[in-house]
C-alpha cells in the first residue's frame, strides 16, 4: 500500500509539472534574418504601420488573409491595453482586426527574450520567423518566453496580425535584450516603418 501511495504522489507531481510548466518553457528561434537590404535611414518613419479590418472575428486565420482594410495612424510601439477604450488608433473598441507592419531594431548580437500579451487572437513574425500564435478568443494572457537569437544585428521585419472581439483588449510586446536582466515593454525607438 505504501508503494502505491508513493507512486501515486510521484505521478501527481509529474502531472502537475506537465500542466504548469509549459508557460515557463522557452521556445527558441535561430533562423531569423535581418531585412535585406537594410532600410535606408532617411526613408524610415517612427512607429509601426497599421491596417484595420472591422468584424467580430473568432480566429486569427480570419484576419491574416485579409487585404482591403482601412489604414490607420501609426502606433509608436506595441503597448496596448484597455478596459473599454478604442483598439490602438482605430475608432472603435470592439470588432477590430489589425495588421501591424514595420521593422524592429535588434542592434546587439545575442539572445533576445520576447513575450507577447494578447486579448484576443495574435500571430507574430520577426525576421521572417513565426514566433507565436494564440489564435482564439481569450482574456489577457502572456506567451511563454520566446528566445530569439540574433547573429547579425540590424533592422528585422516585423509582422503582427491581431484581433479584438469584445470587452477588454490587450496587445503588448516585451523583451529582455542580450545582457539585460529586466523585462520591459519594447520602447518606441526600436520600431520603424516605411
Amino acid at each position: 500500500m505504501k508503494l502505491v501511495t508513493t507512486i501515486t504522489r510521484k505521478l501527481a507531481f509529474l502531472l502537475a509539472l506537465c500542466v504548469l510548466a509549459p508557460a515557463a518553457i522557452a521556445e527558441s528561434y535561430t533562423d531569423g534574418k535581418p531585412a535585406s537590404p537594410q532600410p535606408d535611414a532617411s526613408a524610415l518613419k517612427p512607429g509601426l504601420s497599421v491596417k484595420y479590418f472591422f468584424d467580430y472575428f473568432g480566429h486569427i486565420d480570419q484576419v491574416s488573409g485579409l487585404t482591403a482594410g482601412v489604414v490607420g495612424e501609426p502606433i509608436a510601439n506595441i503597448a496596448h491595453r484597455t478596459v473599454d477604450g478604442n483598439v490602438m488608433t482605430a475608432d472603435r473598441p470592439m470588432g477590430v482586426g489589425v495588421h501591424i507592419r514595420g521593422f524592429i531594431k535588434l542592434d546587439k548580437a545575442g539572445t533576445y527574450v520576447f513575450r507577447i500579451e494578447s486579448n484576443d487572437g495574435i500571430r507574430a513574425h520577426i525576421g521572417g520567423v513565426h514566433i507565436w500564435t494564440d489564435p482564439e478568443i481569450h482574456g489577457n494572457r502572456w506567451s511563454r518566453p520566446l528566445e530569439y537569437t540574433v547573429t547579425e544585428p540590424g533592422w528585422y521585419d516585423l509582422s503582427f496580425d491581431y484581433y479584438q472581439r469584445k470587452g477588454t483588449s490587450a496587445l503588448q510586446l516585451a523583451w529582455t535584450p542580450p545582457e539585460a536582466s529586466e523585462e520591459v515593454i519594447v520602447p518606441p525607438e526600436a520600431f520603424a516603418h516605411l
